[in-house]
């Protein structure tokens, strides 16, 4: 009878270990997938932030474009006047 509850206490202390093992596996994994989390929506706010620029910047641009072409038209004009 000793032995079994000598068997009995190793399976008992080997299914304790495990447990601690994996207790503490879990919480790596656990801290692991928030720094992931964390990092996602870092790259997330700062995709938000390039679009928005790049939309201003597309404006910008667009705005420009249509200047240059008024200029050009108005330096047509008076190159044809002069002419």
């Amino acid at each position: 009878m000793n032995e079994k509850a000598q068997e009995l206490e190793r399976l008992v202390e080997g299914i304790v270990t495990s447990y601690t093992e994996l207790k503490k596996e879990n919480e790596k994994l656990w801290n692991e997938l928030n720094r992931a989390i964390e990092k996602i929506s870092e790259l997330e706010r700062k995709k938000n932030h390039l679009e928005s620029l790049l939309r201003n910047n597309e404006e910008i641009i667009n705005k420009l474009v249509v200047r240059v072409k008024d200029l050009m038209r108005i330096l047509e004009v008076s190159e044809h006047e002069e002419s």
